[in-house]
C-alpha cells in the first residue's frame, strides 16, 4: 500500500520515525490535512489550535470549517493564511 509520507520521508533520507509525530499537508492555501494532532483547543472561522507530541500548531486565515475531525486526523477548509508550529 502506498504510504505518502513514507515515500517523501525516504527520498529526502528523513528519519521515518520523524514522521509518525505529526504530518501536516498545505493543499493550495484552500484546505489543509493533519495526521497526528492531539485534540483541538481553539477553534474559530479565523483560526484553529491542536495540540501535537510535542508542542502545538496554529492555523490562521478566513472562513476555516472543519471538514473532518478524527482521533488523529484534521481536514480543515479555508483560505489558509498562516501555519505555525510551537
Amino acid at each position: 500500500m502506498f504510504n505518502f509520507f513514507k515515500e517523501i520521508s525516504e527520498k529526502i533520507d528523513l528519519d521515518h520515525d520523524l514522521i509518525n509525530e505529526f504530518n501536516i499537508v498545505n493543499m493550495s492555501g484552500k484546505a489543509l490535512y493533519v495526521e497526528g494532532h492531539k485534540g483541538v483547543t481553539s477553534i474559530s472561522s479565523e483560526m484553529v489550535a491542536f495540540k501535537i507530541k510535542k508542542g502545538r500548531v496554529v492555523i490562521e486565515g478566513d472562513k476555516l470549517t472543519l471538514k473532518e475531525l478524527s482521533q488523529n486526523t484534521i481536514l480543515l477548509q479555508g483560505k489558509i493564511k498562516k501555519v505555525e508550529i510551537f
